[in-house]
């Protein structure tokens, strides 16, 4: 399948927006049934319900977490959007931390394939 850069990328804000808001569909909605999720170091987990597991769980530790999307990079040709992110993480306590980061979207005919996301969690602990 091969999309526009417009598609690729408000697919992609599209779907960060959605997952900000915690849309309890927005995996099922965006993610292929057979997409792998990376975080960092951590082993990547694959299939919607592993992800959302794992991502709710993790969004768990915190009131809120919000991805600035600063920067878009769209590769039609290998239908993959490059985004630089700042991730804020608001702590019960309302203290909100900030970290950049980046993460890469991959494509396919159904949905999102590939969901790689490196932020410097350090000043997080």
């Amino acid at each position: 399948m091969t999309q526009t850069t417009t598609d690729l990328e408000s697919t992609t804000r599209a779907f960060y927006r959605e997952v900000d808001a915690n849309d309890p569909d927005v995996f099922r909605r965006h993610l292929a049934d057979d997409a792998v999720f990376a975080f960092n170091d951590v082993d990547p987990v694959t299939g919607v319900e592993a992800i959302d597991t794992f991502v709710s769980g993790w969004k768990g530790n915190f009131q809120a977490v919000l991805h600035g999307l600063d920067n878009l990079v769209v590769d039609t040709a290998k239908n993959t959007v490059a985004v630089e992110i700042t991730v804020a993480y608001i702590f019960p306590d309302g203290n909100e931390v900030k970290v950049k980061g980046s993460s890469f979207v991959e494509f396919a005919t159904a949905g999102i394939v590939g969901w790689r996301v490196y932020v410097d969690t350090s000043r997080l602990s």
